[in-house]
């Protein structure tokens, strides 16, 4: 099976699909690729159908299905899987990648949307805020939360517009009424038309406005059984509204007095390592599900290895050097030892990092495991008394 489309920090998958056996190969950037977790890889444009599909093609065997991880070539994946004769995710070109035809969509069929409008100019985007402020100013079709802002200030509404234009492909921005309430995100595999399956749903932790990068999940969420019956049925809804009919979701909500409001939905396996929060906790593997799905097979979650499971990223703030929160003396008591399961940095101590503004400014993370009360009591331990911040 091949992967056309990579993304960052995907061992994981590639590691469960291995574990589960079968060949993997994968398409991206040469420094993307992760060579010791695939049995083949190749170097290819992952925004250009032409180049992975002639990667593909010189592999001399020939694949029997198409994943892709990268948000931004999810719709070029699915493309290259057509040429290539074999199954991919199947979902309507642009519902999942645009967001001003996702939310047009489910506009159409009868689900809430915080979505105000698309503009392609500054004046446009004036005209959709309508002195309604605060509003969310994004990118229609980027991925992570590159080039998300919340604007409070009127003045600051033309410089947001502008950094979300320039990462925009179609230079057309998304303008959102902003939304009170505790964030969540809902993972789910569509077996086939009409028969999609909640696997888990996660509690998210943001840095506050105005850019609210995500600095945290614990899985399972700590929701009431109502809210996870609205989350639930708002997450199939709205998968059904968007003609979803094999694959994987992520889809991201916040919790109102009136339930819960769709941010937005993706047509792949969620990032920053919720997949492994999810096994860990649940036992359900999110990438072999996919797999399944898309081939017309069906998967069972094995036993899940703790109660509670819980990733906390690393951030900077501009101004305070970077100190590695997790040292020796740290992981040798508790509450950290026994519940620390991953460790990574990707910055060294004595760096000065900017404010976070997307997933690329994260420093390292830290995950635990383990009954809930011993998860949050090493979240909180690293945290060291500092609130994190859940949206609401």
């Amino acid at each position: 099976m091949l992967i056309a489309g990579l993304g960052d920090n995907k061992d994981f998958g590639l590691k469960s699909l291995r574990d589960a056996g079968h060949f993997v190969g994968v398409i991206d950037l040469p420094h993307r690729v992760p060579v010791n977790h695939c049995d083949w890889w190749r170097a290819g444009d992952r925004f250009s159908v032409d180049s992975m599909f002639e990667a593909a093609s010189s592999a001399g065997f020939a694949w029997d299905a198409v994943l892709c991880w990268e948000e931004l070539s999810t719709d070029i994946a699915r493309e290259v899987a057509q040429k290539l004769g074999v199954p991919a995710p199947r979902m309507p070109a642009g519902h999942f990648r645009d967001k001003g035809v996702m939310h047009g969509r489910l506009r159409e069929q009868g689900v809430p949307s915080p979505q105000l409008g698309v503009a392609r100019t500054a004046e446009e985007c004036e005209r959709l805020a309508g002195g309604r402020f605060p509003v969310v100013v994004k990118p229609t079709d980027y991925g992570g939360s590159g080039g998300v802002k919340v604007v409070d200030d009127p003045r600051d509404l033309a410089e947001a517009f502008r950094a979300a234009a320039a990462l925009a492909a179609s230079g057309r921005v998304a303008v959102d009424r902003y939304v009170v309430g505790k964030e969540y995100s809902v993972e789910a595999v569509t077996w086939a038309p009409g028969e999609t399956q909640v696997l888990a749903i996660t509690d998210k932790y943001l840095t506050r406005p105005p850019y609210c990068v995500e600095t945290g999940h614990v899985s399972p969420a700590a929701a009431s059984d109502e809210d996870r019956e609205l989350l639930t049925a708002a997450t199939v809804r709205a998968l059904d509204a968007l003609g979803m009919e094999a694959g994987v979701s992520h889809a991201e909500f916040r919790m109102t007095g009136t339930g819960p409001v769709l941010m937005e939905i993706a047509g792949r396996p969620a990032g920053g390592q919720i997949p492994r929060l999810v096994e860990l906790a649940t036992g359900w593997n999110l990438n072999t599900a996919e797999l399944a799905a898309v081939v017309g097979e069906r998967t069972v979650p094995g036993a899940p290895a703790a109660e509670c499971s819980a990733i906390r990223f690393f951030v900077g703030d501009g101004r305070t050097p970077f100190r590695h929160p997790v040292t020796w003396e740290k992981a040798s008591r508790p509450p950290l030892a026994g519940a620390l399961r991953e460790l990574r940095y990707f910055a060294g101590e004595g760096a000065v990092a900017r404010v976070p503004r997307g997933p690329e400014d994260r420093l390292g993370y830290a995950i635990f495991a383990g009954t809930r009360a011993e998860t949050m009591a090493a979240l909180a331990a690293l945290d060291d008394g500092t609130e994190e911040y859940r949206g609401d």
